[in-house]
């Protein structure tokens, strides 16, 4: 039996080498060997940093964020299109779907292919006052945006909020030191990032995600064999049912008075909201928006949509004429 074939593995994990991404990975790695391929992990603090050293060669594949992989794929770049996939049983039915042979021509653009996605966890809004429970109260408030992620600036914007300019490396610190009254990040943040500072003792964690961050490989066109690709999906895939268990355990975590649950009026206000920024984004209005915009596949953004009323029949946008 030939020696697995030995490539450089360059894993984001903004907590490093002891972060729940970089541990769930290992599982990867182990199914990597039963496929034919040794994997050397290395850890990276820094997601800028792994773009650069992937870029370079010193990674064969490389684990970012959906918003780091918008360099190389903007189709599952768009997986964390605002407020696109509100709920984890409309992440599964993508994530298992991203395995499947019949999407594998979106998967590779421009010379780079992407060797499967796993979940992150929902992206909630972080306050420091609860609030701010409802669409109308973001107005005039100061949120993080992440640079380069133009559709959360238009969305910022959208709703009359302020955006502050932020890195994956400096939101927690704008948001704990109160430079920022609202930031956006998986509920993991409030432990590993310490997030509960920036909320004080008025604030919390808005229970509606406006988003899903996601983990995803990123590897050149030809560095691994068609079969390991496929390979690679499906072991991404199966990774769903364990990250989805650790990601809920870090949202257990959260003192339960912390959580702020809004209103059903509140829920579809948002809901609508979001749902209008990704229409105004799509139809390609304003100085901002054509940047936006870019981001967004529109194939992506109808498979989305598909889920979500598959999941969730009697949503408004399933019967609107004006559908993404």
């Amino acid at each position: 039996m030939a020696a697995p074939e030995r490539k450089q593995f360059c894993v984001f994990d903004v907590a490093g080498a002891n972060g729940f991404v970089y541990q769930l990975l290992r599982d990867y790695q182990r199914g990597a060997i039963g496929a034919g391929v040794s994997l050397a992990m290395q850890p990276y603090s820094d997601e800028d940093l792994a773009v650069r050293d992937f870029r370079q060669g010193r990674c064969d594949l490389v684990a970012l964020t959906d918003m780091g992989v918008r360099n190389f794929n903007d189709f599952t770049g768009s997986i964390s299109a605002i407020g696109a996939v509100p709920y984890y049983e409309d992440l599964r039915v993508l994530l298992y779907g991203l395995a499947s042979p019949r999407i594998a021509r979106h998967l590779s653009q421009d010379g780079y292919e992407v060797l499967g996605v796993a979940p992150m966890g929902a992206a909630y809004l972080f306050v420091n006052d609860r609030d701010i429970n409802h669409v109308a109260a973001l107005t005039d408030k100061r949120i993080t945006v992440f640079e380069g992620h133009h559709d959360a600036r238009h969305m910022v914007e959208f709703v009359g909020a302020k955006p502050v300019a932020a890195t994956i490396s400096s939101f927690a610190r704008l948001f704990n030191s109160g430079q920022a009254d609202i930031s956006y990040a998986p509920a993991a943040a409030w432990e590993v990032l310490e997030m509960f500072r920036g909320a004080g003792d008025r604030g919390g964690i808005i229970r509606y995600p406006v988003g899903q961050v996601t983990v995803q490989l990123v590897a050149r066109e030809g560095e691994f064999s068609p079969e390991f690709v496929r390979d690679s999906r499906k072991l991404m895939a199966r990774l769903y049912p364990d990250a989805i268990r650790v990601i809920r355990q870090f949202e257990d975590r959260i003192p339960a008075e912390r959580w702020v649950d809004i209103a059903p009026e509140a829920m579809r206000e948002y809901q609508e909201m979001l749902r209008q920024v990704r229409i105004d984004l799509l139809s390609d209005k304003g100085q901002e928006t054509p940047l936006a915009a870019a981001v967004y596949h529109e194939d992506m953004m109808t498979i989305l949509r598909k889920i979500r009323c598959y999941t969730n029949p009697g949503a408004e946008e399933c019967s609107d004429q004006n559908r993404e």
